[in-house]
């Protein structure tokens, strides 16, 4: 009991001298609201063992969150890895989205898994990730984000890129066509892609 008691004391103190200060980008609720249900919906159709798998690793995020860093488990509502979300936070340092008002302690990344179990702190890593993605595409970043929102199509291509953009992001890139699986899991498969959409 005392040690349990003295590892949540030791990360109590290390959260506590965490000082920094979000601001969100300018992405939609909508847009966030589609991507979330898009994954609580695909998680739903996983084989169980697969769920108990993913329970399991965000309980462990809260027992143990170095660990869920080191082997970069995908934790929280959104099902976002670690190295995503540090790779992220370090964007969000340089778009102005995140201040630190202290130095940040190097031991503190090992509990960004910790930070995706937060609701709040989990829409901001997501809406980080997608602006940082909108802003990665060459055409995407000439779209404001009431255009993205209103257009599924385009809310889809920012789901492929979310999910990894199959490990090709140069073909991500080239057009304005979203994978098959974002296709899919936005109820865009089978439907008409507007024309403009496939031109570059």
């Amino acid at each position: 009991l005392l040690v349990v008691v003295g590892i949540f004391y030791h990360r109590y103190r290390r959260l506590a001298a965490a000082d920094f200060e979000i601001s969100a980008p300018p992405v939609p609720r909508s847009v966030l609201a589609s991507i979330k249900t898009a994954e609580k919906q695909a998680y739903a159709q996983e084989p169980f063992a697969r769920r108990v798998a993913e329970y399991l690793q965000d309980v462990l995020t809260f027992l143990v969150p170095s660990l869920t860093y080191r082997l970069d488990f995908s934790v929280g509502r959104y099902r976002i890895k670690p190295a995503t979300i540090e790779a992220a936070a370090e964007w969000a340092v340089e778009a102005g989205y995140l201040t630190m008002h202290v130095d940040p302690d190097p031991g503190l990344r090992h509990l960004l898994p910790y930070f995706s179990e937060q609701p709040v702190l989990n829409d901001w890593q997501v809406a980080v990730i997608l602006e940082r993605l909108r802003l990665d595409h060459p055409r995407l970043r000439d779209c404001t984000w009431d255009e993205v929102a209103a257009d599924p199509w385009l809310v889809a291509k920012l789901y492929s890129g979310y999910m990894g953009a199959g490990g090709d992001w140069e073909q991500w890139r080239a057009t304005l066509t979203p994978g098959s699986v974002a296709q899919q899991r936005l109820g865009l498969a089978g439907r008409p892609e507007p024309t403009a959409d496939l031109e570059p």
